[in-house]
C-alpha cells in the first residue's frame, strides 16, 4: 500500500462502454492492509474514474439535425439531448454541471459539494456513432459507495447562496453504479444510462372491420425528445401496449417491451377488432411514473421532473361487420351450352 504522505492518485484509463462494474485494484478484489497500518485520517480519499454511456439516438454532428431512420449512419455523431448532469453519492448531491457537447470545455460546474472529502474532475464526452460516453472522476472517502447520475434536457442555474440548483426539466436518463473506494488509489467503473420513456409517436389506421388485424407503428422517446435505443432497458419500463375499453380490440402479443429498439426507426405491433357490435377503441402506450430502480438519491418524482405514465394514445374505430374480401371466380362455356358454369 502507498504511504499516506505520498497522497498520489494514480489515474487508470477509462474502460469501454459496458453495464458491468469493473475495478482496477490488484486482482480486482479489496486490498488487504499489512499488520500495523495506522487508521485512516479524515483527509484520506480515493478516486473513482466513471464512464457513463447515454443510449439515445445520436444525430449527425455537422448539421445538428436528426439522421433519418432509413438513412446511412456516418461515424461522427453527438447526442444533443444531454444539457446537464447531476452526480449523487447516496443521498448526497456531489456535483452538478451544464454540458455543451459542441464546446471545447464540455462541462461547466454549476454546483460542487464543499465537503473536503468530495472532489469532481470533469472530463469530456466522446461518441462511437451510436451512443455518447461521458467520463468524470470523483474523489470520495474510502469505503462502499453508490453513485447516481441524473441527466436533464435543460441547463441548470446555480443558486445565489452557492447551494444546489432548483432542477428544471423532465429527467431524460438515469444510472446507478456501486463501487468500493480505496484510500490513495483509483478504481474504474462504467454504466449505461437508462432512458426515461416520456413520450412516443404512435400512428395507425383510423378504422378496421370486425376480425381485421391492422398494424400500428411507434417510437418511444425521452424528454429531449430523442428515440431511446439500446443498450440498456427503459428506466421506467416496461412500455406496455393496451386497448380500452376491454372487449373491443386486442393487441397481438407481445404487448410489453422492457428494452428499447436495438436500432433507430419505428417499431410495430398489431391490433385486431373483436367485438361484433363494433365500437371505438383507444390504443394506449404506457410506462411507469417512477423509475424501476430506487435510486439512492431518493429524488421525489413528479410529473414536473418525470414521465406521467401514459406516453401516447391513438383511436381505432372498429366496425360491426367483417371486412369484405373480393373473391375471383373462373368461368367457362362448354360446347353446346348457352350459359356459364361457375
Amino acid at each position: 500500500m502507498m504511504d499516506k504522505s505520498m497522497n498520489v492518485l494514480r489515474r487508470i484509463a477509462v474502460l469501454g462502454v459496458t453495464a458491468v462494474l469493473m475495478t482496477a485494484c490488484g486482482g480486482g478484489g479489496g486490498r488487504v492492509a499489512p499488520a500495523g497500518t495506522p487508521a485512516l485520517s479524515d483527509s484520506d480519499t480515493g478516486r473513482l474514474t466513471l464512464s457513463a454511456a447515454f443510449g439515445g439516438v445520436a444525430i449527425a454532428a455537422a448539421g445538428k439535425q436528426r439522421a433519418p431512420a432509413s438513412g446511412s449512419r456516418r461515424p461522427s455523431f453527438i447526442t444533443p439531448g444531454l444539457q446537464s448532469l447531476a452526480v449523487y453519492d447516496g443521498t448526497t448531491l456531489v456535483y452538478v454541471a451544464n454540458v455543451d457537447l459542441t464546446a471545447t470545455q464540455q462541462f461547466t460546474t454549476v454546483y460542487a459539494n464543499q465537503n473536503p472529502r468530495y472532489a469532481v474532475i470533469p472530463g469530456g464526452c466522446t461518441n462511437n456513432g451510436a451512443t455518447e460516453t461521458c467520463q468524470l472522476e470523483v474523489d470520495a472517502k474510502p469505503g462502499p459507495h453508490t453513485f447516481d447520475l441524473i441527466a436533464y434536457p435543460a441547463p441548470q442555474t446555480a443558486a445565489g447562496d452557492g447551494g444546489p440548483p432548483a432542477f428544471v426539466g423532465v429527467i431524460s436518463s438515469e444510472g446507478e453504479v456501486s463501487a468500493k473506494i480505496h484510500p490513495h488509489d483509483v478504481i474504474s467503473a462504467s454504466l449505461v444510462m437508462l432512458g426515461v420513456a416520456s413520450s412516443a409517436s404512435l400512428s395507425g389506421p383510423g378504422e378496421a372491420a370486425l376480425n381485421q388485424t391492422v398494424q400500428f407503428t411507434y417510437e418511444v422517446t425521452d424528454s429531449t425528445p430523442l428515440q431511446i435505443v439500446s443498450p440498456g432497458a427503459y428506466d421506467n419500463g416496461p412500455v406496455t401496449i393496451s386497448t380500452a375499453p376491454d372487449g373491443i380490440a386486442t393487441v397481438t402479443p407481445p404487448a410489453s417491451f422492457a428494452s428499447p429498439a436495438s436500432s433507430p426507426g419505428p417499431q410495430t405491433f398489431s391490433v385486431t377488432c373483436v367485438n361484433p357490435n363494433g365500437g371505438l377503441a383507444s390504443v394506449v402506450l404506457q410506462a411507469n411514473g417512477q423509475p424501476n430502480t430506487p435510486y439512492a438519491s431518493q429524488l421525489t418524482y413528479t410529473t414536473a421532473n418525470y414521465s406521467p405514465g401514459t406516453i401516447a394514445i391513438a383511436q381505432l374505430a372498429c366496425d360491426a361487420s367483417p371486412a369484405t374480401v373480393p373473391v375471383t371466380f373462373q368461368s367457362r362455356k362448354r360446347a353446346g351450352e348457352g350459359r356459364l358454369k361457375l
